[in-house]
């Protein structure tokens, strides 16, 4: 409930501690996480630079972002959430690259015991 006084020409409303009247605003510290993230914002939440996500952004499995200007940019928490949930995994482990596989042989005809 309000508190009115009158002071002189003008009339001073007080708000009840912890709240507003009829809507209640919403404080920095009791803001809720943004629905929609620039880059920096994703990057950060996705734990990784800004550099390596702007070249996540060109991957098939990334989602794309909406556009609300000409050089504005958001990805919606959502979905970057479910694209790294559909992330492509690395199952197994891959096979040795050629060049590695041919020094290891080498060496291994050179000291007469296989590494």
């Amino acid at each position: 409930m309000l508190q009115q006084q009158a002071t002189g020409r003008h009339e001073v409303r007080q708000l009840p501690q912890g709240g507003s009247a009829g809507s209640r605003a919403l404080s920095a510290s009791a803001s809720p996480a943004p629905i929609l993230l620039n880059d920096v914002q994703a990057a950060l939440a996705l734990g990784v630079s800004v550099r390596r996500f702007h070249t996540l952004r060109h991957e098939a499995w990334f989602p794309k972002p909406i556009v609300l200007g000409p050089r504005l940019l958001r990805w919606p928490r959502a979905e970057l959430e479910a694209a790294v949930a559909a992330m492509p995994r690395q199952n197994e482990a891959k096979p040795e690259p050629a060049q590695l596989l041919r020094s290891r042989v080498e060496r291994a005809k050179k000291t007469g015991r296989l590494s």
